[in-house]
């Protein structure tokens, strides 16, 4: 079973991956849906958290592209 712990640090190294490989807005938008994917199939799954965690740890995801992108843009 996926936790969230393990959806948010694999997108943190999937990200951080990408701006270190010269990934652009495309690929690093990619890899933010694949995590949101990944939230969608917990939150559906048995033994879901609540919601206010799938949004908690979507918004943490949202915040950290968001500083990547601005890397990039740098």
């Amino acid at each position: 079973m996926t936790t969230l712990q393990q959806i948010v640090l694999d997108f943190e190294a999937a990200l951080l991956n990408g701006v270190r490989t010269g990934a652009d807005e495309a690929g690093l938008t990619t890899i933010r849906d694949q995590a949101f994917d990944r939230l969608l199939e917990v939150k559906e799954g048995p033994g879901a958290p609540p919601l206010e965690t799938i949004f908690d740890v979507a918004a943490e995801i949202g915040l950290k592209l968001s500083m990547a992108l601005e890397t990039i843009r740098s």
